[in-house]
C-alpha cells in the first residue's frame, strides 16, 4: 500500500526534526503505540495496540529511525506481526520538513505491505484510514509541541512549616505521578471517522452536480 500526505504542525523545520528524533516522545503521538527502551543496535521493540470493540490486539515488533538533522529529512522503519489470522505488516516511511507560514510542512511518503487479514483492509480503505491517523498524529504533535512553548516562572519558596523537629515536607512527601497508560488506536472510530469522510465527499459531489 502506497501512501504520500503531509501534515502541518507548529515551530520551525530545525526545531521540529529535532523534536522529532525523540522517538519515544513521538511515539506517544501516536495512538496505541508503546516503546520498550531502545535496543543495542538502535533499534526499538514496541507494540501497536488496536481495539475492535471489546478486544485488545497487540501487534509486536520493532522499529527503527534515521534523522538528517541539517537537511531536516528522515526515515523510519517497522515491522509487526499479531495472531489475528496472521495479521502482519511492514512499513517504511520517509518525511521531509518544509518551512510553512504556519510553522512546518511535513511532508512524507509511505509504503506498507500488509499480510493476513490487514491485506483485505489495506484494499477496503487502507489509505482513508492513513490519512486519518496522520491528521490525528498531526494534531496531537502540535498539542506536544506546545508544552515547549510555555515559559518556566521561577517560584518563589515558601517557608516550611515545621512540624516538632522536622519540616513539614519530610512528614507528608508529594505522591509519585506515573506516567499515563498508552491510549489504545480504537480501530471503530477510524472507521467511523471514514465513513464520515466519505458522506462529506458524497455531498459535496452532490453540490458541484446540482450547480
Amino acid at each position: 500500500m502506497h501512501f504520500e500526505g503531509e501534515f502541518r504542525v507548529p515551530g520551525k523545520p530545525a526545531d521540529v526534526i529535532r523534536r522529532f528524533s525523540d522517538v519515544p516522545r513521538m511515539a506517544s503521538c501516536m495512538p496505541g503505540a508503546v516503546l520498550e527502551p531502545q535496543a543495542e543496535d538502535g533499534s526499538w521493540p514496541g507494540a501497536m495496540v488496536v481495539t475492535f470493540g471489546p478486544k485488545k490486539i497487540n501487534f509486536k515488533g520493532r522499529a527503527s529511525a534515521e534523522f538528517d538533522l541539517e537537511n531536516c529529512t528522515g526515515s523510519l522503519e517497522g515491522r509487526g506481526a499479531a495472531d489475528l489470522r496472521a495479521a502482519r505488516i511492514g512499513v517504511k516511511v520517509g518525511f521531509s520538513l518544509h518551512e510553512d507560514p504556519s510553522g512546518t510542512l511535513v511532508k512524507i511518503v509511505s509504503d506498507a505491505q500488509l499480510g493476513g487479514v490487514l491485506a483485505d483492509f489495506a484494499k477496503a480503505g487502507g489509505v482513508a484510514v492513513a490519512k486519518i491517523i496522520m491528521a490525528d498524529f498531526a494534531r496531537r504533535c502540535a498539542d506536544e509541541f506546545a508544552k515547549d512553548e510555555v515559559p518556566e516562572v521561577a517560584a518563589v519558596p515558601e517557608p516550611e512549616a515545621v512540624v516538632g523537629d522536622a519540616p513539614a515536607a519530610a512528614v507528608q512527601a508529594e505522591p509519585v505521578r506515573q506516567a499515563p497508560a498508552p491510549v489504545p488506536l480504537a480501530a471503530h472510530s477510524l472507521l467511523w471517522a471514514v465513513i464520515k469522510a466519505q458522506f462529506v465527499r458524497l455531498g459535496q459531489w452532490l453540490g458541484l452536480v446540482r450547480g
